[in-house]
């Protein structure tokens, strides 16, 4: 198995693993917890990128980027998320870590979107309003009263995040750091 696949497949792992910290943590009630680990994850896989000052932008970008979005969705009705913010108005930590968490597969797992903006956009929108209902069905979140709705609202959300998110993620072609230090 080349360095590269292992990469991907780790950079994977560590996605996965911080998104049921964070979604299970908020469904059974400690947020701060799931937070918390999914974190630790986030700074696990900055301690193993190569270029560490241009993922961390990345990171902080898709930080900022979900925190409107996601207290847009909560100022609309189309989300509730069940506990873990530092302010009441805005969305909670352990949404804002998946978004950081999500990030971090851009150059990775995910680098076969590079420059695909419009495969971006469709499969943002699909998927991402697919993983809030599993979080939601999960029991870390509740959609609005009109439920289709509220998943249109994400899906388009995410429809033009993603793109976004791939533009900040801006490939560099160097395939070497692509690859996390251990390999």
């Amino acid at each position: 198995m080349s360095g590269l696949l292992r990469t991907r497949l780790l950079n994977f792992v560590l996605f996965q693993a911080g998104w049921f910290c964070c979604v299970l943590g908020a469904a059974s009630g400690r947020p701060w917890m799931g937070a918390g680990l999914g974190l630790l994850l986030v700074m696990a896989h900055l301690g193993l990128v190569r270029t560490r000052r241009k993922e961390a932008t990345l990171l902080l970008g898709a930080l900022a980027l979900g925190l409107v979005i996601d207290t847009l969705h909560m100022r609309t009705g189309s989300l509730v998320f069940t506990g873990g913010s530092l302010h009441a108005e805005f969305a909670p930590v352990w949404i804002l870590v998946m978004w950081m968490q999500f990030a971090s597969t851009l150059r990775f797992a995910m680098s076969w979107l590079e420059g695909r903006y419009v495969l971006g956009g469709l499969l943002g929108g699909v998927a991402g309003a697919m993983a809030y209902w599993a979080g939601v069905r999960l029991g870390a979140a509740t959609l609005g009263p009109d439920a289709a709705v509220s998943l249109l609202r994400i899906g388009l959300s995410w429809a033009l995040a993603l793109p976004l998110l791939l533009f900040l993620a801006g490939g560099d072609g160097d395939e070497g750091a692509r690859l996390y230090r251990i390999f």
